[in-house]
């Protein structure tokens, strides 16, 4: 059963104004990642406006078109599964999956009951239903009859609303490439090299047109991502390469490229189409995440000599650098919860350098910058639809590096 993974919170910086971090440091994943200081970019997409504002009057046209296109994908899952053809119900359930990831955000965003419903309740149900020793092909085909009806829901409810943020938007395109570096990973699971070398070459040409949109919010995350798709793609052309061989790649871009993904989604799911301007307590806030990061950087070079003060770096509890933004961060824990999963991150690093036996400094280091990524995303989370505004850009890059 193809089950959506809790995706990818990893990455490479902040910007300019959040850290510079100069030393190599181990990536989750164990290949070696420098991060460094990620560069305000100027240019934007043209859906990623400034203010990401709608028209009075608008709806969600662009939106329940995307959706539609996972249309004929559930109708040829139901035509498989009535043709009661369990090869061609696995592969038209795979192709549907991956137009699904593309446009889920739209649906788990506006409605988490009618997202549940799609996907737990129905295509997880069809999933295990088609992995079962033997098929009931009534229960499965009446869940596809229900699949189809509830995208037709979706799409008339999704008609009716105001559109959400550009952003959206531009999340789309990135999942849709991600869908298939999903695929390829399962495929490298089961063995089979043929489809993973098809599936990663579909994301590989798909990669540039996405591209400036990782850039956009993180120059070094864009690095890194390039850099891990580099070293699959070199090993996927070696004719003698194994499953083993690949996986770890694969794995390193996926978290790489996850990295990018999460920037983008928390600054979507934040952005507000009705507010005009950065205000006075985001800008208190994002000082306070400046402090964060500042004290995380400055606490791993302590490590192994000063433990303690190492540690300091992860502080959670009363008075931290990290109590003080976490109101901000729980105001917005409806659209997108970064307030624990920074606590979590935070409080990892903490436990790692004070643990027995002593950890490794490559160890340490990964989870210091883990926790450097959670602030980024952190920093989206407050910022929204406004990462390309000059007057947030000067602000940023005024606020203290050291």
């Amino acid at each position: 059963m193809r089950k959506r993974n809790a995706l990818l919170a990893a990455g490479a910086c902040l910007a300019t104004s959040i850290l510079t971090v100069g030393s190599a440091v181990a990536d989750p994943a164990g290949s070696p990642a420098a991060a460094s200081v990620a560069v305000l970019h100027s240019g934007a997409p043209a859906s990623s406006a400034l203010t990401g504002s709608a028209q009075p009057g608008r709806t969600a046209i662009k939106e329940s078109r995307s959706i539609s296109t996972v249309l004929p994908f559930a109708q040829r899952w139901r035509q498989a599964i009535a043709h009661r053809d369990l090869a061609a119900s696995l592969q038209a359930g795979e192709d549907y999956e991956a137009a699904w990831q593309a446009v889920e955000v739209y649906i788990n965003h506006r409605s988490l009951p009618l997202y549940t419903d799609i996907e737990v309740d129905t295509q997880f149900q069809i999933d295990a239903g088609l992995a079962a020793p033997t098929q009931d092909w009534p229960a499965l085909l009446n869940l596809a009859d229900h699949l189809r009806q509830q995208f037709g829901a979706a799409i008339d409810f999704i008609s009716s609303q105001p559109p959400l943020s550009p952003l959206f938007d531009d999340l789309v395109p990135l999942r849709g490439a991600r869908a298939q570096l999903l695929i390829t990973r399962s495929a490298l699971t089961a063995g089979d090299l043929t489809k993973a070398k098809r599936t990663f070459n579909k994301f590989k040409a798909r990669f540039p047109g996405v591209e400036s949109l990782i850039t956009l919010r993180s120059p070094t995350a864009d690095q890194e991502t390039k850099d891990a798709l580099n070293a699959a793609a070199a090993k996927f052309a070696d004719p003698a390469a194994t499953a083993a061989d690949l996986t770890p790649l694969v794995a390193t871009l996926l978290d790489r490229y996850g990295f990018g993904v999460n920037l983008l989604n928390a600054a979507a799911r934040t952005a507000n189409v009705k507010k005009t301007a950065i205000t006075d307590a985001d800008k208190t806030a994002l000082t306070q995440l400046n402090n964060v990061a500042l004290g995380l950087k400055a606490s791993l070079p302590k490590f192994p000599a000063d433990l303690p003060g190492a540690a300091a770096g992860g502080a959670t509890g009363p008075g931290s650098d990290f109590a003080l933004v976490q109101p901000a961060l729980e105001a917005k824990a409806r659209m997108v919860n970064t307030a624990a999963t920074l606590r979590s991150a935070l409080a990892a690093y903490q436990t790692l350098v004070l643990s027995s036996p002593t950890p490794s400094t490559a160890e340490v280091a990964a989870a210091n910058k883990r926790a450097l990524e959670q602030v980024a995303i952190a920093q989206q989370t407050i910022v929204g639809q406004f990462w390309t505004d000059p007057a947030l850009q000067a602000f940023l890059q005024g606020l203290p590096t050291s």
